[in-house]
């Protein structure tokens, strides 16, 4: 009988609460489900499993649009496909699809950087989170890769076709 009266009491207080107290006590849940959504992307992009080298090879529709398919391979001896694409006008598409596999399976290396005055043009840096940009041009991808601690090639090139291939210097 006595657990009856608590939970009662419990009840009565919770209908207390003003419209006011309502919605702020929602906005505090909204407000800490982002935070613990950002904190868990930010974790699960530094415990990326590190990278040997990744092969890309970009194939262009009639329109314009490229598709990437790129394999990574992991310095543990396993290798996994990753696929990109981009459509639309007005920027590098060819950057965008690289910047998307870079951020696939490189990101760890950026949350190794010290000095961030120092990153070329293409590595950004927005709300405590870093990522590889796309539509830069990808000449960028070029010092990225050194800058990271690697080398960025282009291996072949034609009307409908480019190939690139990004390794780590050892």
């Amino acid at each position: 009988m006595e657990f009856n009266l608590i939970n009662n009491k419990q009840k009565q207080n919770k209908m207390k609460l003003s419209a006011e107290q309502k919605a702020a006590n929602k906005l505090a849940r909204q407000e800490a489900k982002a935070i613990a959504k950002k904190f868990a992307q930010i974790i699960a992009d530094k415990n990326q499993k590190p990278v040997n080298y990744i092969t890309f090879s970009i194939e262009w529709s009639k329109a314009g649009h490229p598709t990437c398919t790129a394999w990574v391979h992991y310095t543990d001896g396993t290798a996994q496909q990753i696929t990109a694409r981009a459509g639309g006008w007005g920027y590098c598409k060819e950057s965008t699809v690289i910047a998307n596999i870079f951020n696939a399976s490189l990101k760890y290396k950026l949350y190794q950087i010290t000095e961030t005055d120092k990153m070329p043009y293409g590595i950004s840096l927005y709300s405590d989170r870093f990522y590889f940009a796309g539509g830069v041009g990808t000449s960028c991808y070029y010092n990225i890769a050194e800058f990271i601690g690697g080398k960025f090639e282009r291996l072949a090139s034609g009307k409908t076709y480019d190939a690139f291939r990004f390794t780590f210097n050892n």
